[in-house]
């Protein structure tokens, strides 16, 4: 949803792509410690509404609540300020870590510097993958396709101390989260993937709001939904994906009528209506139809009910 409009996304998606020109650095140097925090936030909900969505979405894939960064994803001219601000060297780092997931249990901590993973050498997995600059996601493909459902080893350094750590992944929807660098409050999705923009996480009042339009795209990934259809069909789609992201972020653990807060907002500031796409209905009748299924909410989400919106 480019301005809350649903777009396809043609370019490869990376967890880390977090490409920032230099002109941004030379005018705010904490740049890198705010996409830090913003990255690990959506990480969080990533972790969370992939729980809550099991194995609705077209596939499933194994997931340990770990997210990597690289410099390489990066300029190489901002690379001396990534290892100012956030001690960021040539090795990837485990960025953030989902509360509670499987590789907190296991004891990994952001900043660990990531030497192997199930034996694997990471230049390895990197070249192996053809991975360019993103390296984050290689890595997040690596365990993603580990077969079978044994613990997968990671090898760190942790200040210079290495680790061998054993890690046991879930398997449950392989849709991910993607943080884009754009200023728009945006939120859209491809047939695999969610991508949220800096905006949107910038614009949010809360972790619910960001919730609800993660929700709503990834409802378009588990419904299949594509383009195509006249206006009434778009429509329905839109409501479908509308009632049942709003069932997963509850799911998810987040206030469904806090979430609404955010298509509240955007209404009043839209009373014309150029942020919102003809195939959606006006933000307050979207809030007024959500607010009337809150009450009755419930989990887990099934298979059975994923056209009763």
């Amino acid at each position: 949803m480019a301005n809350l409009r649903r777009r396809a996304m043609t370019a490869p998606l990376a967890l880390l792509l977090t490409l920032i020109g230099t002109a941004q650095a030379a005018t705010d140097m904490a740049w890198p410690i705010r996409l830090r925090q913003d990255m690990a936030r959506v990480m969080q909900q990533e972790w969370q509404l992939r729980q809550a969505a099991g194995s609705l979405c077209p596939t499933s894939a194994r997931d340990s609540g770990v997210l990597f960064d690289d410099r390489r994803a990066y300029a190489a001219n901002d690379w001396p300020l990534l290892a100012r601000t956030l001690g960021m060297g040539a090795r990837p780092v485990v960025a953030a870590i989902a509360a509670g997931g499987p590789a907190d249990r296991a004891g990994l901590q952001p900043g660990d510097e990531v030497v192997a993973i199930a034996g694997q050498m990471v230049e390895a997995i990197a070249t192996r993958r053809k991975a360019g600059a993103l390296v984050g996601e290689a890595l997040l493909d690596e365990i993603a396709e580990a077969p079978g459902d044994q613990p997968i080893a990671f090898d760190v350094l942790r200040a210079g101390k290495p680790l061998h750590i054993q890690v046991r992944p879930v398997r449950h929807c392989a849709a991910r989260l993607v943080l884009v660098t754009d200023r728009g409050v945006d939120a859209h999705s491809d047939a695999r993937n969610v991508a949220i923009s800096t905006g949107l996480v910038t614009f949010a009042r809360s972790d619910d709001e960001i919730a609800l339009a993660a929700g709503h795209e990834l409802a378009h990934i588990i419904l299949r939904h594509r383009k195509g259809g006249g206006i009434s069909a778009r429509r329905s789609m839109e409501d479908d994906a509308d009632s049942l992201g709003l069932r997963l972020m509850h799911c998810a653990g987040y206030d469904a009528t806090k979430g609404l807060g955010l298509f509240q907002r955007l209404g009043k500031g839209d009373w014309l209506g150029f942020l919102r796409a003809p195939t959606h209905r006006s933000f307050a009748k979207r809030v007024a139809r959500l607010q009337a299924e809150v009450p009755g909410l419930t989990c887990p989400v099934s298979a059975a009910s994923l056209h009763r919106g």
